[in-house]
C-alpha cells in the first residue's frame, strides 16, 4: 500500500525576547557602537533581529514575527493599566466590553475607524502579552461594599478624589463636579403574593420577556440637577415611547437598553 507523503507545512516556533531586552540592546549599540553580534548574544536576542531593527526595516517596538502590533507598547500598557484599577473598584469589564473600549480607544489613536473593530482573536493576542490579566469572576457586592467602607479604603478615596480636584483646579467650583449613576428598570411584572385557597396556583399576567430600561441620574456639587436621561432598547426611537413625557427629558436607545460610552457622549452633548 502506497503510503501518502503529508504536504501540510511544519508549525514554525519564532524566538519570542522581552521588549527590555531588545530595547537595551539597540541603545547599548548605537550608544558604545559595540558589535551587533556580540551584543545579540549577549542579551539573548536574535542577531538578524537586532540588524533589522536598526536598520529601520522592523518597528523597533515588535518583540515577536508577524503583522506589527495594533497598539505600540506604552499603548497597550495604559489599556492594560485601566482594566487592572477598572476591576479593582468593582467596574470589571467582560470580555466583549474590552472589545469595545480597546475599539474605541483604537479610533481615537487613528489606529482603527468605526467599519473595522477589533475581534477576539486581537483579544487572545493581548491577554497573551499581558499574561497578568485573566478572566476573573467578581465576588458579591456585599463583600466588595464591606471592603470598601474600611478606614483605609475610605482614606484612600478621598485621598485620590483631593488630588484630582487639585490637578484640575477644581476645589473651588463646585459647579464643575458632577456625580453620575445608572439604574436599570425592568419592565417584567412580578406579581405580589395573594391570598388563595390551600393547594391552588392562582395564575398572574406577565410579561413573556425580560426587557431593561436604563435610567441616567446626574447632579453637581452645587445641587444642580441635569433632568433624568432615559436608555431604552431598540435600534431606533419609537415615537409612542415620548408619548406625555416631560418636556426637559431626554431619551435615547441602544441594542442592549443599557448605557455605554456612546449613550454616555450622547447625555454629556445634550445636557
Amino acid at each position: 500500500m502506497w503510503k501518502v507523503r503529508d504536504l501540510k507545512k511544519p508549525k514554525v516556533s519564532y524566538r519570542v525576547y522581552s521588549p527590555t531586552s531588545m530595547s537595551t540592546a539597540l541603545s547599548e549599540v548605537k550608544e558604545t557602537g559595540e558589535a551587533i553580534r556580540k551584543v545579540a548574544k549577549k542579551y539573548g536576542i536574535p542577531e538578524s533581529s537586532l540588524r533589522h531593527k536598526l536598520s529601520g526595516r522592523v518597528n523597533p517596538e515588535a518583540v515577536r514575527s508577524g503583522p506589527p502590533a495594533l497598539f505600540t507598547q506604552e499603548e497597550e500598557a495604559r489599556l492594560a493599566d485601566h482594566l487592572k484599577f477598572t476591576a479593582s473598584v468593582g467596574y470589571g469589564y467582560s470580555r466583549s466590553e474590552v472589545l469595545d473600549i480597546a475599539t474605541e480607544y483604537a479610533i481615537a489613536l487613528g489606529h482603527r475607524d468605526k467599519s473595522n473593530p477589533l475581534s477576539f482573536r486581537w483579544y487572545e493576542g493581548f491577554k497573551s502579552r499581558w499574561p497578568d490579566l485573566n478572566l476573573i469572576k467578581p465576588r458579591g457586592l456585599e463583600i466588595q461594599r464591606a471592603k470598601a467602607t474600611t478606614v483605609d479604603c475610605v482614606r484612600n478615596y478621598y485621598t485620590e478624589l483631593g488630588r484630582i480636584l487639585t490637578k484640575y483646579d477644581l476645589n473651588d467650583k463646585p459647579e464643575r463636579i458632577y456625580n453620575v449613576d445608572e439604574k436599570g428598570l425592568s419592565t417584567t411584572h412580578k406579581p405580589p403574593q395573594v391570598i388563595a385557597g390551600s393547594g391552588t396556583k392562582p395564575p398572574s399576567i406577565t410579561s413573556n420577556s425580560r426587557v431593561t430600561v436604563t435610567v441616567l441620574g446626574c447632579g453637581n456639587a452645587l445641587g444642580y440637577q441635569v433632568p433624568p436621561f432615559f436608555v431604552f432598547p431598540g435600534t431606533r426611537m419609537r415615537q409612542e415611547l415620548l408619548e406625555g413625557k416631560m418636556l426637559v427629558l431626554m431619551v435615547t436607545v441602544s441594542e442592549s437598553g443599557w448605557s455605554n460610552s456612546e449613550v454616555f457622549q450622547h447625555t454629556w452633548k445634550h445636557t
